[in-house]
């Protein structure tokens, strides 16, 4: 581990965070002192992240929120809390590492010092467990990519739309099957006959995000896709034309079709179908040129390894974490049960000129109305947000096995990165198995607890 001491880790520096400076630390940052820099320069990063460390730095946690608050917050929404799982997502996080709920012992095998770490939750409302579900679902992406070039893809729905998916969570399976219905419209549109008589697919991967940066409902579908289709010969074939105009409409009537058939045979509530079949006959009129879409080329000489991975990172990232990051938690008021927080708008990305920019938003609400904003986005139980198409299926797994992006040393290294220890080496910079005497700490399972 490099150990070369900067701001590169979080809470590294020496002249600002000073929690590692308190006398009763001193004797056990000179027993590390003794045993070279990185022992020491570990310890200090050890200290410096620990909970009550962050804590007095002002570092705010969903967790901590949810503490304090989901008793009175159930209470007074339970008959609000009726989605499948929604319930225990929330309260799994909560006893996130609560060591009730088990834990992993590790000794020193050179002096009485110890390590504990409490089992981790791994729902995906947990920030901690959130970003090593990300990593597990961006490894198992990376391992069906080939090597060849991608694009992305984004879907979105009118605003109008948005109440109706929040409302009923099923349509968000009909968003899903419009886009594959989309794209799979798109390949066929070129050569009908051949289409069909080649069978030929696509290789995709969609991931649904359901907020923005603001934390409104905002469900839109990001698509990973490579410029290829499969034939049943097993050739692979360019496909790089996206027609946007074309796209945009039929993804319209892919998706106002579909929400009308759902609402009729699945939801069977009438009403609801004649709402929303006047509803998208009047959005038919209000976009005639169809819903957005946007799908420029990653990179329009070549998709390096580089790309896919930064992608892939950044898509798999918002479907599978709360719906805000903490370190945009700005405070937390106890006495008036107010939240604040902040956002910078989408719109100002492409602004340049400084002056006709938002600028950052800052919002203060009460407590319970920001987390109702974060709870509405938590995914109903068994929902998969990240969905795999055409030759990017399981069921060919094994039939396109050359010409992949990622080696299997490459993805070995990316799976090795989620095992916890090397999670904080990587986010954090320190080992937390390493004693201050320098010796490695070894795993007691007589002393650990397994529920």
């Amino acid at each position: 581990m490099n150990n070369s001491y900067n701001s590169f880790f979080r809470n590294s520096d020496l002249k600002v965070n000073r929690y590692f400076a308190q006398p009763q630390f001193k004797s056990q940052l000179i027993e590390a002192s003794k045993h070279g820099k990185d022992v020491f320069y570990n310890e200090v990063r050890k200290l410096n992240n620990c909970y009550y460390a962050r804590k007095l730095q002002g570092d705010i946690s969903i967790k901590d929120i949810f503490l304090e608050y989901w008793s009175a917050f159930k209470e007074k929404y339970m008959h609000r809390l009726k989605r499948p799982g929604l319930i225990e997502s929330i309260e799994t996080m909560i006893g996130c590492h609560n060591f009730d709920n088990g834990y992993l012992f590790y000794e020193c095998p050179n002096c009485n010092d110890f390590y504990m770490i409490g089992f981790s939750c791994h729902s995906r409302f947990c920030s901690s467990c959130g970003q090593k579900y990300k990593n597990q679902r961006t490894i198992k992406v990376s391992e069906k990519c080939l090597n060849v070039p991608h694009r992305q893809l984004v879907f979105t729905i009118p605003s109008q739309l948005r109440p109706y998916f929040q409302v009923h969570h099923s349509l968000l399976d009909v968003l899903f099957n419009s886009v594959k219905e989309t794209l799979n419209a798109c390949l066929e549109k070129n050569a009908p006959k051949l289409y069909k008589n080649e069978k030929r697919k696509l290789g995709f991967i969609s991931f649904l995000h359901t907020f923005g940066r603001d934390l409104k409902f905002h469900p839109h579908i990001h698509v990973l896709i490579a410029e290829r289709y499969y034939k049943n010969n097993g050739d692979l074939k360019c496909f790089n034309f996206f027609p946007y105009e074309y796209l945009r409409i039929t993804f319209q009537n892919k998706l106002f079709h579909n929400i009308y058939i759902h609402c009729r045979d699945a939801i069977k509530n009438k009403k609801l179908s004649q709402e929303l079949f006047k509803l998208c006959t009047h959005l038919k009129e209000l976009y005639p040129r169809g819903y957005y879409f946007y799908g420029p080329q990653i990179n329009k000489d070549k998709t390096t390894i580089n790309d896919i991975k930064s992608l892939t990172n950044y898509i798999a990232r918002y479907a599978s974490h709360p719906a805000i990051s903490e370190r945009r938690i700005s405070s937390i008021n106890f006495e008036n049960n107010t939240v604040t927080w902040f956002y910078d708008p989408h719109e100002d990305d492409d602004i340049t000129d400084e002056s006709l920019k938002k600028g950052r938003q800052e919002i203060t609400e009460s407590v319970f109305d920001f987390m109702a904003k974060l709870i509405k986005h938590i995914p109903d139980k068994g929902f998969q947000q990240i969905r795999y198409y055409g030759f990017y299926s399981n069921k060919f797994l094994n039939k396109i096995s050359t010409n992949k992006l990622f080696s299997n040393a490459q993805l070995n290294k990316m799976l090795d990165n989620t095992y916890w220890v090397n999670g904080l080496k990587l986010s954090f910079g320190y080992n937390p198995t390493l004693c201050k005497c320098g010796s490695q700490m070894m795993i007691n399972l007589d002393l650990s607890y397994f529920p």
